[in-house]
C-alpha cells in the first residue's frame, strides 16, 4: 500500500492551512469564518493585519518543506501562543540504510530524544527550549516539541511535526506545559492514509 497522506484530530479552534497549494483560498475561507457577523469597516484593518501575518507564516513554512500549518485561530482574546507545522522531506536515496536503524542512531545522538510510536510507525520525540536570537530574527524564547518518523513504503522519506509555543510570557511556564501536553494528545491521533483507504471512501 502506498501512503497518500496523514490524518490528525485537532480541536475545533485549530485551523489547517495547506502550505504548498490552495493556500490563499484556505486563508480567505478561514478569515471569512473568523470575521463573520462583523461590519467590513469595523474589522477591515485587523483582517488585513491577520492575513499578512498568516502569509508570513506560510512563507516561512514553505522554506522548511512544510505541507500543512496548524494555528489556533479562535476569538482574538483567546488565541493561543502556539502553532505546529507538518513537513515532508524526501532524500530519495535508494541505498539509504534501514529507516529503523537511522531512527535508532538519531535517537541515540540527539539530546532529549525518546522513542515512541505514531500510527503504528516507530518515531522519535524531542522537547527543548530555545533562547531568543535577535541575530537570526528570533525575538522570543520558545519551547518546541518535535516528532520525526519515516514514511512507510519509501526508500528515504520522513515526516516531521514541529510544535512551538511562547507560553504566557515564558516557554517554561504552566501555559507552555499545558500546550505541549495538548500537542502530544493531538499527535496521539496520528494515522497514515493509504491508497486503498482513499478508494474505499470513493466507493462508499
Amino acid at each position: 500500500m502506498t501512503v497518500t497522506g496523514y490524518r490528525l484530530v485537532v480541536p475545533n479552534e485549530w485551523q489547517k492551512i495547506p502550505v504548498q497549494r490552495g493556500t490563499e483560498r484556505a486563508i480567505t475561507a478561514l478569515l471569512d469564518r473568523a470575521f463573520a457577523g462583523h461590519g467590513r469597516d469595523q474589522v477591515a484593518q485587523y483582517r488585513r493585519e491577520v492575513e499578512a501575518r498568516l502569509m508570513r507564516s506560510v512563507a516561512e513554512a514553505r522554506r522548511n518543506a512544510g505541507v500543512d500549518l496548524f494555528l489556533p485561530l479562535g476569538h482574538r482574546e483567546r488565541n493561543l501562543p502556539a502553532s505546529f507545522l507538518v513537513s515532508y522531506v524526501e532524500f530519495a536515496k535508494q541505498d539509504a540504510p534501514d529507516a529503523g536503524q537511522v531512527l535508532a542512531e538519531v535517537i541515540a545522538t540527539t539530546e532529549g530524544a525518546e522513542p515512541t510510536t505514531l500510527g503504528g510507525t516507530p518515531a522519535m520525540r524531542t522537547e527543548r527550549t530555545y533562547d531568543a536570537d535577535p541575530e537570526r530574527d528570533v525575538a522570543y524564547a520558545s519551547r518546541r516539541v518535535e516528532y520525526l518518523l519515516p514514511v512507510p513504503g519509501t526508500a528515504d522519506s520522513w515526516l516531521l511535526a514541529s510544535f512551538s509555543t511562547l507560553g504566557q510570557g515564558s516557554p517554561d511556564d504552566d501555559v507552555a506545559e499545558l500546550l505541549c501536553t495538548l500537542f502530544d494528545a493531538i499527535m496521539s491521533t496520528f494515522r497514515w492514509q493509504y491508497e486503498e483507504q482513499r478508494h474505499d471512501r470513493e466507493e462508499a
